[in-house]
């Protein structure tokens, strides 16, 4: 009997899910709606989420709503794992990221005094696939005893380089910024694990490459909005990807943001650009653009995997969107020009 090639097995999967995406119609059609309501009649009656959204109230709140929705994004990337044969360095870093994810929601409710209202988000689904003591996390009310909480991990060292101020709010951009950091680390440490080595470098080439979209908007952000001097930008871009060393170094000896987008242009990632968009959502884009291109023309099991997990990041930052235009009663044009499409 014919062995299932992983590639393809993976390949035909995820491009058949993809193409149950909400489409631009889909999205006119919601954020002409009147409330999350009927919003929810619409995902039910017209769209892939009418299964898990099926026995689910058309008043459920909106926090209840996105929660589920993750839910069942997590619950169908794990299954589509199971095509995968060994060690996925993929895996790995979705896994990391929800990890992130949940650490900088409790840090964030630490910052602005509202500690308990973790347990009410408390991913239940996730608790058998993380390290985090997600349990001890919710109970924690202070900085000592969240970093009592992640005790048997990793991630303890990095968040007690950060402790809060006097009144006891936390640099939330720089810890998010190291515990990214520390997960990249581990991703390209396993990218030695990958045996194939073409398979190896397309995998580290696209995670370069969206690294570097990351770090371009991220420079022309933090001098634009927050006329940032150009160590402290140093300080809070991402060290992998090709915007480094000597090249980072020309890039940032400039001081006017005019000067300093001069020389992005002529970085691959800066040529991309000027058919994206220059501005903040450049790097969104970019990575969906790219992303979306390697779902239909990879036959990297890893990289489909990636492809799939940015590509369903992004579909549920819109659906959000749209909710969340609709519950402020944002005109449709706008709730539209906020998706990345």
């Amino acid at each position: 009997m014919a062995l299932i090639n992983p590639s393809s097995a993976i390949t035909a999967k995820v491009r058949s899910i993809y193409g149950k995406r909400l489409k631009l119609k889909d999205y006119q059609n919601m954020a002409k709606c009147e409330s999350i309501s009927e919003i929810m009649q619409y995902l039910k009656a017209y769209t892939h989420y009418r299964e898990p959204l099926d026995k689910i109230s058309n008043y459920v709140h909106r926090g209840n709503l996105e929660s589920t929705l993750r839910e069942k994004q997590f619950e169908k990337y794990l299954a589509l794992c199971k095509y995968c044969s060994g060690f996925s360095p993929v895996t790995e870093y979705y896994l990391r990221s929800c990890e992130i994810t949940e650490l900088m929601r409790k840090i964030t409710l630490l910052s602005i005094n509202r500690p308990e209202e973790y347990i009410f988000a408390l991913p239940l689904y996730f608790m058998r696939h993380t390290e985090l003591d997600l349990e001890a996390m919710s109970t924690a009310h202070s900085h000592r005893e969240l970093l009592e909480a992640l005790s048997k991990t990793e991630y303890q060292d990095i968040v007690a380089q950060f402790p809060p101020n006097e009144i006891g709010d936390y640099d939330l951009a720089a810890v998010e910024d190291a515990l990214i950091s520390y997960s990249l680390k581990k991703l390209y440490a396993d990218f030695g694990k990958i045996k194939n080595k073409k398979d190896r470098n397309q995998l580290k080439e696209l995670f370069d490459t969206l690294i570097d979209y990351s770090n371009y908007s991220r420079i022309i952000r933090l001098k634009k909005y927050y006329n940032l001097n150009n160590e402290t930008v140093r300080s809070h871009l991402l060290g992998y990807g090709s915007l480094t060393g000597k090249r980072l170094d020309r890039i940032l000896s400039k001081e006017e943001l005019s000067d300093i987008r001069e020389e992005l242009s002529r970085t691959s990632v800066g040529k991309k650009a000027a058919t994206i968009d220059k501005n903040s959502e450049m790097a969104v884009q970019g990575r969906f653009n790219k992303c979306r291109h390697e779902l239909y023309f990879s036959t990297n099991p890893e990289i489909i995997m990636l492809a799939f997990y940015i590509l369903s990041e992004t579909e549920l930052s819109n659906l959000i969107a749209v909710i969340e235009g609709v519950r402020y009663k944002t005109p449709p044009e706008d709730i539209l020009a906020l998706l990345i499409m």
